[in-house]
Parts: structure tokens; sequence; C-alpha cells
């Protein structure tokens, strides 16, 4: 087994996976040390970059995966220069053993994938690289927690707002989750993690601080933490959605096998609907169609 040691974590590869295992001291992103450790079969490895960078900045290795295999590119992250499971950096003077290891890297997942026996699972793949339940995430406001079955928001922080604060927490199976939106902080603005339900669209909040699907974060302060959030609760959705099995085969008017027992989770939903009546942004036809559709998955 060889391997290969950079700034934040070491790399080990044998002949059909590459294991991951991240530092955890005061420099090393969040999101790494909050992961802790990740899997990636060669087979799903499409692309191997390699930097040799320079003495200052040193060497940049990166992995890119098969379609549908990484959950934080699913999300629109990252960029090229954001920390990602998937890129390991290292000092200038390792810089040959790091070359020479990423074309092993790509003779491996080459070989692999030609030799692979049935078809590569993406959705198998991206469970490797994300956080196991139960897992916690906090931020300013609150936190969002995540036990396998059910995902809960909670709003306990020192930068909760009062209604946010009055409401406590809301509680979603994942077989009602359609799917966890992610978005950084820019200058100002907040970031958040947002979950979003199987069968009903809602009109966004004029504010996060009314908005009673979402987790908001400040700055970088929770910003990886629901990151890897969004991206563990996406991965276990996909995982669990076999045609004619999971969530997306009930669909959203397939009546009451839908409900599969998130009836709190419905009614969070219609009070939700009710406080976006009073503010106005819905109609009073569309705040009708709407609670029946979802009165009619109970």
């Amino acid at each position: 087994m060889e391997e290969l040691r950079g700034h934040h974590g070491t790399w080990r590869i044998d002949d059909e996976t590459v294991r991951i295992r991240f530092e955890s001291g005061r420099k090393v992103p969040t999101l790494l040390k909050s992961l802790g450790s990740c899997t990636v079969p060669l087979a799903a490895v499409r692309e191997v970059d390699f930097d040799r960078g320079d003495r200052k900045h040193g060497w940049r290795l990166r992995l890119g995966l098969a379609d549908g295999a990484d959950p934080y590119a699913a999300l629109g992250f990252p960029g090229r220069d954001s920390s990602t499971p998937l890129l390991l950096t290292g000092p200038h003077d390792t810089e040959l053993v790091a070359e020479y290891l990423s074309e092993q890297i790509a003779s491996s997942a080459r070989y692999a994938g030609e030799t692979l026996a049935g078809e590569l699972d993406p959705r198998q793949v991206a469970l490797g690289l994300v956080g196991k339940p139960p897992l916690q995430v906090r931020t300013a406001e609150g936190s969002a927690s995540f036990d396998g079955a059910r995902v809960r928001l909670q709003w306990d922080g020192w930068l909760a707002s009062t209604a946010k604060e009055k409401e406590k927490a809301r509680d979603y199976r994942l077989s009602e989750v359609l799917e966890a939106e992610w978005r950084p902080p820019v200058d100002v603005t907040e970031g958040h993690l947002r979950i979003v339900l199987r069968g009903v669209t809602l009109p966004g909040a004029t504010e996060l601080a009314n908005d009673f699907f979402t987790l908001a974060s400040h700055g970088t302060k929770g910003s990886e933490e629901t990151l890897l959030m969004a991206a563990t609760l996406n991965a276990h959705i996909r995982a669990a959605d076999v045609p004619g099995e999971g969530p997306a085969a009930l669909g959203a008017g397939a009546g009451p096998q839908a409900d599969d027992g998130g009836g709190e989770a419905v009614f969070a939903t219609i009070r939700e609907l009710g406080r976006l009546h009073s503010e106005g942004l819905l109609t009073d036809e569309e705040f009708s169609a709407k609670k029946a559709q979802l009165l009619d998955r109970l």
C-alpha cells in the first residue's frame, strides 16, 4: 500500500481504493476535521489533476469523480482553490513523490474502471464521502442533526431571530425531504442550509430570520459544517431513492402512501404556508390548493 502525506491529511492507496484520513490540527479546514476520513473507489475516479506549484505554495493533487459520485460538486462546491475531501496539498520538497503517486492513481483508476464487475453506483460512492449518522452541526443560529432517518433544525443559537426562537425546532423524516440546498456566505450575506420538501413548492421567505426551513451561517462560522450536512443528507436521500421502492417512486401525488409516518412534517409545512399567506406571499387560491395537496398526503 502506497502512502502520501499532505498538509491536511494522508492518502493510502491500494489496487482498489484511496483511503483518506484528515488531521485534526488548528489549521485544518473545518469540513475536513468534521469529516474525519473517507474512502474513494478507484473505479469512480475519472480524472487526476496534479499541479507542481512552486516552492512557496507546494503541489496540489485533486481527484475528479464519475457523474453523481461527488456530493459536494452537486451543491455547486468547490471552486478550484476550495478545500474538499478530494484535494490534497503538500510541501514543495515532496513534489516528486506526489507526482509519481498521482500517476499511479491515474493508472490504477483506469485499470479499475476497465475491470469493474457490473456498473458503478455513484450513490454508494457519494456515501463514502460524507458524514455518518448520527451527525450534528452547529452555527451561530442553532443546529442541524440527522440520525439516519430524521432531520432536525433547532434554533437556539445567540443569533437566532425572535421568530425562530419562538418556533424552537422542526423535525422532518428523510422520506419527506426532496433535497438539501446549501449557500455559502458572500460578503455580508448570510449562508444557509435549507430543507426542501417533496411535493410542495414554497416561495422563499423575504428574510432567513423568518424562513423555518433554514439554518443560517454567518461568515465562516458554520458554513463548512452546513455544507457537510447538506452533502450528507443528499447522499442518503439518493441512496434510498431506489426505483420502485424509494421516496421518489412515491412521488408528490402518491396519496396516503407518501406520508410514511411523516405527518408532523406535513403539518409544519401547512403552518409555514399559513404564515406566507398572512404575509401576502400566497393568494387565497394558492394557499387552499397547496394545503389540500398536503392534507391528501396524510
